[in-house]
Formats: C-alpha cells, sequence, structure tokens
C-alpha cells in the first residue's frame, strides 16, 4: 500500500512544482479552488500562487484516490488521515480476487443444495466443496463463495428447508477443508494478536472460520480458543498474551441480554491497548451506547481491513505467540 511521506520539512510549492509532482493540472487545481475552496495557495511577493507541503500530501492522496474510482467532491472535504486510511482500504479491496458471475454463483448456490439433499450420500457436501475450491483457488473461495454458502445454508435452515443434520453436516464438512487448506503460519512479530470466540450459549461458528480464513492468507497467525469462552477466560488470555483485538461473534440465535452482559464484562476489563470486535446478526439487539465503544463489523472483509491497518501501524517486536482468533455468526 502507498504510504505518502508527511514528515519532511515545511515549505512552498509553485503551481508548476504542485502540477508536475501530482499531476493535475493547473486548471482542474484553479476550478477545485473555486468550487471546493481547496486547495487556498498562499500568494508570493509577486503575487504568484504558492502550496504548502501539506496541501501536497492531500492532493497526491486525491490524485491516487480518483484513479480509484472516487469522486473528487467526496474526497476533498476530508483529512488527510482520512484520506490516507481511505487509501489504505482501497487498496486492500482490490488486492481481493474479482467475485465471480452472479450466474456462477447461483449454479454453485444450487449444486450446494441439491449436494445437502435427505437423498444424497453425506459425503457429497464434501465432495462438492473440494471441487469448487479446486476450481476457484483458496483466496477467492474464503472471500466470496464461502460467505455465500453460509448465507445460503443458515437461510435454508431457518426455514426448515435444511435439516439440523444437514446444516452440522455442511459446517463439519467447510471447517475441515478450509483449515487444512490455509497456509501454516510463520512467524509474525510485531503484528496485532487477535483473540477470536463466542460467548456461552452462541454455537455458530462459521463466520469467525471466515474470518480466521481470511486473516490467515494475510499473514496472520490464528488460534482459535473455539466457542462459548467465557468472560474472565477472554480477559484472562488477552492480558497474558497482550492482545491487539478480541474478536466476538453472536447471531440472532444467543439471547440479546447474555450477549449485551458479555459485551459489557468485556468492556470492563480489556486492557485500553486492546480493541473489541463484535460481529453477527446478534449485535443488531445491543445498545447502541455500548457498541459505539468498540468496533462492529457487518462483514468479515471490514474486518481484515482494520487488522491490516493496525498491522501497518505496529512495528514493535514482540516475543509473544502471535494471533488469537474465533468468530461465531450466523450459518
Amino acid at each position: 500500500m502507498t504510504q505518502v511521506n508527511t514528515e519532511h520539512p515545511e515549505s512552498r510549492l509553485s503551481l508548476a512544482e504542485i502540477e508536475q509532482s501530482t499531476g493535475l493540472s493547473r486548471d482542474v487545481l484553479r476550478k477545485w479552488e473555486l468550487r471546493y475552496q481547496f486547495p487556498l495557495p498562499q500568494r508570493g511577493v509577486r503575487g504568484q500562487r504558492e502550496f504548502l507541503d501539506a496541501d501536497l500530501v492531500k492532493l497526491l492522496l486525491i490524485s491516487r484516490l480518483l484513479k480509484k474510482g472516487l469522486r473528487t467532491s467526496a474526497l476533498v472535504v476530508q483529512s488527510t488521515a482520512q484520506l490516507q486510511a481511505l487509501l489504505d482500504q482501497r487498496s486492500i479491496a482490490h488486492a481481493l480476487p474479482p467475485e465471480p458471475p452472479e450466474l456462477v454463483l447461483a449454479q454453485a448456490v444450487q449444486a450446494l443444495l441439491e449436494s445437502l439433499a435427505p437423498t444424497k450420500d453425506p459425503s457429497a457436501v464434501t465432495q462438492f466443496l473440494q471441487r469448487c475450491l479446486a476450481q476457484h483457488g483458496l483466496t477467492a473461495f474464503v472471500a466470496h463463495l464461502m460467505p455465500t454458502f453460509n448465507h445460503t445454508v443458515g437461510e435454508a435452515w431457518q426455514q426448515q428447508r435444511l435439516s439440523i443434520a444437514a446444516e452440522h453436516r455442511y459446517t463439519d464438512s467447510l471447517r475441515l477443508l478450509v483449515l487444512r487448506a490455509l497456509p501454516v503460519p510463520g512467524q509474525a512479530h510485531g503484528r496485532p494478536r487477535v483473540l477470536l470466540t463466542t460467548p456461552p450459549g452462541e454455537l455458530h461458528s462459521l463466520g469467525l472460520l471466515a474470518l480466521h480464513a481470511q486473516l490467515a492468507l494475510q499473514g496472520a497467525a490464528s488460534i482459535d480458543l473455539g466457542l462459548q469462552t467465557p468472560a474472565a477466560e477472554v480477559l484472562r488470555t488477552a492480558r497474558e498474551l497482550h492482545i491487539g483485538a478480541v474478536a466476538i461473534s453472536g447471531s440472532a440465535c444467543l439471547p440479546a441480554a447474555m450477549f449485551q452482559n458479555y459485551v459489557n464484562t468485556l468492556l470492563a476489563g480489556l486492557p485500553s491497548h486492546c480493541e473489541l470486535w463484535l460481529g453477527g446478526n446478534g449485535c443488531a439487539g445491543l445498545d447502541n451506547t455500548q457498541t459505539g465503544l468498540c468496533r462492529v463489523f457487518t462483514d468479515t472483509p471490514s474486518a481484515v481491513q482494520r487488522w491490516l491497518l493496525l498491522a501497518k501501524a505496529e512495528r514493535t517486536p514482540s516475543p509473544v505467540p502471535d494471533c488469537i482468533w474465533a468468530t461465531g455468526s450466523d450459518p
């Protein structure tokens, strides 16, 4: 990801220098000055336009984001820090493999449901998932097919179009297949460690599996605490292993009061440097005044993006084992 250097000494730059450095024409810069009041150049002794280093930094970021398809009006109002974060996020998003065409996804969903039909051999779903993984590759499978499959199975189960046994068969086959396919984690000193689990009473784990896989593909070593970890154990582990973020997932099946009490206990006991991440449909029932102190993610890529930004910022080597991760969203 491109990082603009903001540490060089402040100086005055001419319009020609800005034009050459950013690739933005002087006509464009003057139009922005009139329309958006940015940039607002200083005036030199002869009345010529002069720009500060801060102007150059922001213009460089805007120029790069414009090439990624964003609109000028949405960019000029943001701070340099916000633009840098947006550039990082867009770079991460563009690093993901392209999503398969809708027709391909629709055919895969139909084949998945057929593999889980009562008349099918119990091994049919495993064989189907293996074929998908071989066809699309691990990264695309985890980023695109797996979330679609999870949603499909969860919806079919809730509508009683799929038996509990079939849902469990899918979950077990997917977990085993994905965990076997993940790369062996290496040493990742200086990167934030993430602890993953679900509250007591939460048995859904596919959201955690997706996060586990996508973090691993970004080089994060992950340790799965498993499901239903008591809050006291989460707090103890977070302190002992100097965890950078605790990721908790709760489905709509988890009673809202139980989930709220669990979150409140973690917020009260986690070290100040440790973020609390929440995911799953159960977050909809939480108190907004409390979730404002957490990071609530509606999808796995957003959590991975946050980890990548933390990993970029954190540079201090650590002798402690690397990541802990557990999830649990609706299947």
